[in-house]
């Protein structure tokens, strides 16, 4: 049996309507259009749905039952359809991403927000953790995406770049590190040092550059936070390596700061997916944002000079 959805949708306009001239109007269809519809569903059917003269449509019986029958599910079919045009469009709809903590105080409160004005009913739902955790998440579908950094060969995950970011060193005026215009990571290893823990892109990058063998090194103090390593290091307790995307948002009053030169201390940070997953409507709305706020900040980021 080949019933077609148009038939059926003809069919219970007609019902409504009660008359094929204004069923059809409605169906966007000549009349003729239309009654060939019904009769190609009668046919299907093997009986008569209407009695029909020059002046009255009338449901046969069958026709009541199988009115009864169909109404519900076209019904249904009709919101399934809708609700999958408000996906699409961005009418409605849900996202759950992972963001690296610099990101979350640069890139993603300006993205949001102009993706509330654009669609104002998208459901956005914000994870903040460090690299290897959002990775981590990613590869067991936690995350939609991370807005994160890719530090080893990853051929299950699709990157698009968005910027380049650095790692710089905080430290209170007087600071030995003052005398350097730029440092490196072995620059750093005699200082008494505020990482960010491991996990972290910054943590990770400083521990696979520094040689194990550099001499002598300061102490070292874990934290998770990089308000607190700000915090730290205006106390005098070490130097901060923190990322430079993030420092407009740190207040560094009272604090110096210089940029980590080496090669190894540059990371580039990008939307990463899954490539067996296909980006929804909502996730691909959030990456246009996205995009345009990070391509505003890249115009913008050459005017932060070390003091």
């Amino acid at each position: 049996m080949n019933i077609k959805y148009r038939q059926l949708k003809a069919f219970l306009l007609a019902v409504e309507t009660r008359s094929f001239t204004r069923a059809a109007d409605e169906l966007g269809v000549t009349q003729p259009s239309f009654t060939a519809l019904i009769r190609d569903l009668e046919k299907v059917l093997d009986i008569r749905l209407f009695d029909r003269t020059t002046r009255s449509l009338v449901l046969t019986r069958a026709g009541g039952e199988f009115r009864d029958r169909i109404q519900r599910p076209i019904a249904d079919l009709d919101e399934a359809y809708r609700s999958m045009a408000d996906l699409a469009a961005v009418r409605r709809g849900a996202i759950v991403i992972g963001v690296l903590p610099s990101t979350a105080l640069t890139l993603v409160p300006p993205t949001l927000g102009k993706l509330r004005l654009l669609h104002p009913a998208l459901q956005v739902q914000v994870i903040e953790a460090h690299n290897d955790e959002l990775i981590g998440m990613l590869r067991i579908n936690q995350v939609e995406f991370a807005l994160a950094t890719v530090l080893d060969a990853a051929p299950d995950l699709d990157f698009k770049p968005l910027l380049q970011d650095g790692f710089v060193a905080a430290f209170p005026s007087g600071h030995p590190a003052s005398e350097h215009a730029a440092l490196t990571w072995n620059d750093l290893v005699p200082y008494d040092l505020i990482l960010l823990s491991r996990g972290s892109s910054a943590r990770s990058q400083f521990e696979r550059a520094v040689s194990l063998d550099n001499g002598p090194s300061g102490q070292r103090v874990d934290v998770t936070n990089m308000t607190t390593a700000v915090l730290l290091a205006k106390q005098g307790l070490g130097v901060a390596v923190l990322p430079r995307l993030a420092l407009p948002a740190l207040h560094l009053e009272d604090l110096s700061w210089r940029p980590v030169q080496d090669g190894s201390a540059q990371r580039t940070i990008g939307l990463i997916h899954r490539k067996d997953r296909e980006m929804s409507p909502a996730g691909s709305a959030f990456f246009q944002v996205l995009r345009g706020v990070a391509h505003e900040l890249r115009q913008v980021e050459a005017g932060g000079a070390p003091r």
